[in-house]
């Protein structure tokens, strides 16, 4: 005789598909919500990337046109894509520009530990002054007082 124990949580198919369905419908709000937030705050997040690296979005604009040239259906897929998809375009340029600052201190931190820094300095003259020698005391001989100082001698 074996002996089994069960505990009363059972989960039957129309509990799982309850939960997939609960699950989807709080995703579908997250992402609802955040893409109304990204809405507000992307005009800002272009002004942004402007003022940290400028190169990242004439480099975006770029490419389109070089995509545009090259194939003229996927340029005109990407022109739109901008238009209508800036929510997503442009925080992607904010965290591209923010991801490129971020290397080049990095790089430019690494350069400082492998070379040094350069140092402000005040060049001073090499040349002795001629206007007062140095004088130093003369030095005292002291008395040798054992074996080892006698073999100097």
């Amino acid at each position: 005789m074996t002996y089994r124990k069960t505990s009363g949580f059972r989960l039957d198919g129309i509990t799982g598909i309850l939960i997939l369905i609960g699950f989807l419908v709080a995703m579908y709000f997250i992402v609802k919500y955040t893409l109304i937030a990204l809405t507000v705050v992307a005009p800002l997040m272009l002004i942004a990337t402007l003022i940290i690296d400028r190169s990242v979005i004439f480099n975006y604009i770029k490419w389109i046109g070089s995509t545009l040239k090259s194939n003229p259906l996927l340029g005109i897929g990407a022109i739109l894509f901008t238009i209508f998809g800036y929510t997503l375009v442009f925080p992607f340029l904010f965290g591209k520009a923010i991801l490129k600052k971020k290397f080049k201190q990095a790089r430019q931190q690494y350069e400082n530990q492998t070379q040094g820094e350069l140092v402000d300095f005040e060049e001073i003259e090499s040349k002795p002054s001629r206007e007062k020698p140095l004088e130093l005391p003369q030095l005292k001989k002291q008395a040798k007082s054992g074996e080892y100082d006698q073999l100097f001698e």
